[in-house]
């Protein structure tokens, strides 16, 4: 067992959210965010797309962010 807890999207109730996606919660809405959203409803959220979101991941990753990796 991985000792982790599933965290799934408290808007949507999509299951298992993937570390990138915790960790884009993280870094975008604040470090303790209790209640996670998904890919698709954090576009939403913040009125952009998917591919956009997955862009900015990538550039944090390129950037050494702790959050991502």
């Amino acid at each position: 067992m991985s000792g982790r807890k599933q965290v799934n999207c408290a808007y949507c109730g999509k299951e298992k959210l993937f570390k990138d996606d915790i960790g884009l919660n993280k870094k975008l809405i604040h470090p303790q965010v209790e209640r996670m959203m998904c890919l698709t409803c954090m576009a939403e959220y913040f009125e952009t797309t998917e591919e956009e979101l997955k862009e900015m991941i990538e550039e944090f990753k390129r950037q050494g962010c702790a959050l991502f990796g």
